[in-house]
């Protein structure tokens, strides 16, 4: 009933057990407050969880889960926070969906600093980050406009194996690019260029276009020299970024040789 989004009769069905003398177990509440959350009843869930352990039925790891996802999603990161501690009381031990989850939460909020910070304790309690955590923290980085935090984050993927490849500078620095914050996306860059790793067209791509966006077509020129002199071809679009941004900035000599070139 909750997979249709039926939780009202759902809750029916349940208010009904005892009648028929049945007792909800842990996925019986699990479920339901699953439902509740994912239609924003929060205050509900919540609720169940009290009535459920009031009951002397024990909350598992996925029905903690469940209710720190729907009040990360709403912001309420007071009664986390105390959900947390409920949690660590009752023995229950967090697992990669709940670090995850709280991630995700700080991340919404701008806490990048407590986010970052909540990954070095995950990893200190021989939790292993997968690609949804570092996912959730590059989204996150880039969001709030945190280069530092970013590079930051990078140390930390390569110091524990993570492969910093061109897939992961290139989702940072064209983040950085489409929010119009082309000085925080060079940082990556250069951090980039000291690893030794290789751009490719995509992140040479949304450079020119950053730096173009923030009035710089002269910088996002040199990129593009670079990119052709490291024998990686532009495209029609790393062209036409870098024209709109000679002519948005009235260079129109510029732009009209950056056509020449592309012809």
């Amino acid at each position: 009933l909750c997979k249709l989004g039926l939780v009202d009769r759902a809750i029916e069905v349940f208010r009904g057990m005892p009648e028929k003398k049945l007792l909800p177990d842990g996925y019986t509440y699990c479920t339901l407050m699953d439902g509740l959350c994912k239609e924003g009843r929060i205050d509900e869930a919540v609720l169940l969880l009290d009535e459920m352990q009031s009951e002397g039925c024990s909350p598992s790891q996925v029905t903690y889960n469940a209710l720190l996802d729907g009040l990360c999603k709403k912001g309420d990161l007071r009664r986390v926070t105390k959900l947390v501690d409920n949690m660590f009381l009752k023995g229950c031990v967090p697992d990669v969906r709940t670090y995850n989850t709280l991630m995700n939460g700080l991340c919404l909020k701008g806490k990048m600093d407590k986010a970052v910070s909540l990954l070095e304790r995950m990893v200190s309690s021989k939790c292993i980050p997968n690609d949804v955590t570092y996912g959730t923290l590059i989204n996150g980085v880039v969001k709030h406009r945190r280069a530092t935090d970013a590079v930051r984050l990078l140390e930390f993927m390569e110091e524990r194996g993570f492969c910093l490849n061109q897939h992961v500078y290139s989702s940072l620095i064209s983040g950085f690019c489409k929010e119009g914050k082309a000085e925080e996306a060079m940082v990556l860059w250069k951090k980039m260029a000291e690893k030794g790793c290789k751009p490719n067209v995509v992140v040479y791509s949304a450079l020119v276009c950053g730096l173009c966006r923030v009035g710089k077509p002269k910088e996002a020129k040199e990129i593009l020299n670079g990119m052709i002199s490291n024998g990686c071809l532009p495209n029609a679009y790393t062209y036409s970024s870098l024209m709109r941004g000679f002519f948005k900035t009235g260079l129109s000599e510029e732009a009209i040789q950056v056509w020449r070139e592309m012809e």
